[in-house]
């Protein structure tokens, strides 16, 4: 992906980013694919930006399909189980982080919330 379409994907992505999901420290993920260019995901508590090709030095490294896969698993259409599992992707590092990564952009469950009465 080049960078025009990597900053479209950040534009849907911004308005869900919970970055106290991660550590205090900046963390790079690599994300490589089967038959398409890499690319990487830096974020940091105040943001988080994707660039095109290879991190130098990546916190965790997962290898997906297809970038479709990577943005479903993002916004929470894909199940991470069900994609692990299938052989949709796998990951090479702090697998605690490739989890929260999972979490990272998912809006909210909605609360419901229930009137109790007599």
């Amino acid at each position: 992906m080049n960078t025009e379409q990597l900053n479209q994907q950040s534009s849907q992505l911004a308005p869900f980013f919970r970055s106290y999901f991660l550590p205090e420290n900046p963390v790079t993920f690599q994300f490589k694919f089967d038959d398409t260019d890499p690319f990487h995901l830096t974020v940091d508590h105040a943001e988080f930006v994707f660039k095109p090709g290879y991190a130098q030095t990546p916190t965790l490294t997962l290898w997906l399909d297809q970038p479709a896969t990577l943005w479903r698993l993002l916004d929470g259409r894909l199940d991470g189980m069900d994609a692990f599992l299938s052989g949709q992707y796998r990951a090479d590092g702090n697998i605690v982080l490739s989890q929260l990564l999972l979490y990272l952009f998912q809006s909210p469950e909605p609360v419901l919330a229930h009137d109790i009465s007599d």
